[in-house]
């Protein structure tokens, strides 16, 4: 009989260990042998007569923190200064094939870089193997601006390589404006931009920029929706000229894209004038026209000229009232049965519209081109947090926000467009007044229109202030915008009064002491304000800031006997608007418009 054979494990113990826990002396290390970990010395070092010592904790392993971004952000300021050299030489030589710039890894470091006359430019970037493609975007030039935060050329975290934008490498991104996305028509206007490209990074850093900056005062943009057509192939000649408007005002706020700004510019006008000339009598625009229009408007506000942005904001009201059923909300028309994100984007692209509309018009004292009455057609715009995560929900009208008086919290935009509503009141008040006296008309209807028009004013800034506590709105631009906007509408009520009350009319000095105590607090809270405005990023501020300034000014200057004092907040109110000089050119246009 055969005998069983016994399989099961005579002993429990286990193997022994490869090594003592622990970690290895400094001397072992520094032999370079496997140290046996014993306490309180090791076998080498108690052969060898030396002391055993342990490092514990050690440094980690590998590079720094921040190091391969901090490498990210040179090789991208290595790009901008490769640009500007080719941009010289070919300024040099604008007729020639030669002089192209070349680099090579003897002649390049990231510290010092120098340039031979050789072979064509090249990157250390993929490179389709397609003859007809190159690398992407060509453009060049100047434009106001100084450092941005949140970019990698900037100083902060380099977002090209961990934000949404991460491989943002498609065969339209790696060719040329003129080739990949426009057709012949368009691409004429390409000529003068001295054949220039950008990489990739340059494109997602821009993009990164806009978002960062842009996005919180001109919030119409969805940002997956965004990059996803993007990255698309197929991009129509509207997302086109909205990408490079995007990347015009991008560069507008950043000091290190001024050798780029201004050709992104002059390219994205031309192709806008293009395209819009290709429009006449289509029945339909498509959204990205009409945003493009608007992100261009605010760039020549902002750095080229007041008279030519509010042209270009004209034309994208005049697209917006041309197809007007597109950006309304249908009667009784559920969540569920539309694309409610695409929705959301056209009545955000409208209300940008309607506040740029109103604060431009009062500055100048021009008739508004939206009228509040059909504003009972659209909806607000729901939180950014529900629009960018794709929450449909349905918000209220206008005209049942501002007759609220419970303390909601709303979204900063929709706070924007209800000071924008209210001081619009306030102007189509005073061109009415106008028209009263032209005929001689000083009717009761002034009076009581005035009155409700002070009463809504004075609500809505206390409702304001319950939302928005001081210390949040002074930390926040665009809240410190709209906090200086409710002010600037007292101003400008009590500007209105004083033109209509008689020196020697006793009955209403009355009147005029209250608002005139009101708009002396407005004005000092006014001057507060924008002492708050240096301690904020420069090239974050909003970009209509100067109109409250230039408006304040003009009270001081105007209303100088009210006392000594505002001598001093004048000077003050001076201060700010050259210090915004440097950053933008809105403040000097506006000095034609002065009443």
């Amino acid at each position: 009989m055969p005998q069983s054979i016994d399989l099961s494990v005579k002993s429990s113990s286990s193997p022994p260990a490869r090594q003592n826990p622990g970690a290895a002396c400094e001397e072992c290390r520094r032999r370079k042998v496997r140290c046996d970990r014993q306490q309180p010395s090791c076998g080498l070092c108690l052969s060898s007569g030396v002391q055993c010592q342990v490092t514990v904790p050690r440094p980690p392993r590998g590079p720094k923190r921040g190091y391969l971004k901090a490498l990210q952000a040179r090789i991208a300021t290595l790009e901008g200064t490769l640009l500007q050299q080719q941009q010289q030489q070919q300024q040099r030589n604008p007729n020639g094939n030669g002089n192209n710039i070349s680099i090579s890894p003897e002649d390049v470091t990231l510290d010092g870089i120098t340039f031979n006359d050789q072979p064509p430019l090249t990157w250390d970037f993929p490179i389709p193997t397609n003859e007809d493609t190159s690398l992407p975007d060509v453009c060049q030039g100047t434009a106001p601006g100084t450092t941005s935060g949140g970019s990698s050329l900037d100083g902060g975290s380099v977002h090209a390589s961990t934000s949404p934008i991460q491989g943002f490498e498609t065969p339209s991104d790696r060719m040329s404006f003129p080739d990949a996305v426009l057709n012949p028509k368009i691409s004429d206007h390409s000529e003068g931009l001295d054949g220039i490209n950008m990489s990739n990074l340059m494109q997602a850093d821009l993009d990164q920029l806009y978002f960062d900056r842009v996005h919180a005062f001109a919030p119409v943009l969805h940002q997956r929706r965004y990059f996803s057509w993007a990255r698309s192939p197929a991009k129509s000649e509207s997302q086109v000229c909205l990408r490079y408007a995007m990347w015009t005002l991008a560069a507008s706020v950043s000091a290190h894209y001024q050798n780029i700004g201004d050709s992104l510019y002059r390219y994205t006008r031309g192709a806008l004038e293009g395209l819009d000339s290709k429009c006449l009598g289509l029945g339909m625009t498509e959204m990205e026209q009409v945003q493009a229009w608007l992100l261009l408007a605010i760039h020549e506000f902002m750095c080229v000229d007041f008279s030519r942005g509010w042209v270009s904001a004209g034309r994208a009201f005049r697209l917006i009232q041309l197809n007007w059923l597109q950006y309304s909300d249908k009667p009784d028309l559920s969540l569920g049965q539309t694309d409610w994100v695409d929705a959301e984007q056209k009545r955000r692209t409208f209300w940008l519209a309607y506040c740029l509309d109103r604060f431009v018009s009062v500055r100048n004292n021009s008739p508004t081109t939206f009228s509040e009455q059909v504003m009972n057609t659209i909806r607000l715009p729901a939180p950014e947090l529900e629009f960018q995560n794709e929450q449909p929900t349905m918000t209220g009208y206008l005209s049942e926000a501002i007759a609220a008086r419970d303390a909601i919290p709303t979204s900063t935009f929709a706070e924007c467009i209800i000071v924008s509503t209210v001081i619009g009141r306030a102007l189509s008040h005073r061109q009415q007044s106008t028209v009263d006296n032209i005929y001689l008309n000083e009717s009761r209807e002034f009076w009581e229109r005035h009155e409700w028009i002070n009463n809504v004013l004075i609500q809505r800034m206390d409702i304001f202030s319950l939302n928005y506590p001081t210390a949040v709105q002074e930390a926040d631009p665009m809240l410190l915008f709209i906090s200086m906007m409710w002010r600037t509408t007292v101003l400008y009520m009590y500007q209105l009064i004083k033109s209509m009350i008689h020196p020697t009319d006793e009955k209403r000095s009355s009147v005029l002491a209250d608002y005139t105590r009101q708009s002396t607090i407005a004005a000092k809270e006014i001057v507060n304000l924008t002492n708050k405005l240096s301690q904020l990023n420069s090239l974050k501020v909003h970009p209509l800031t100067p109109i409250p300034l230039s408006l304040c000014a003009e009270f001081f200057v105007s209303y100088h006997e009210l006392g000594d004092t505002y001598s001093k907040q004048l000077h003050e109110i001076t201060e700010a608007m050259h210090g915004l000089m440097s950053f933008s050119n809105l403040g000097p246009g506006l000095g034609a418009y002065s009443r």
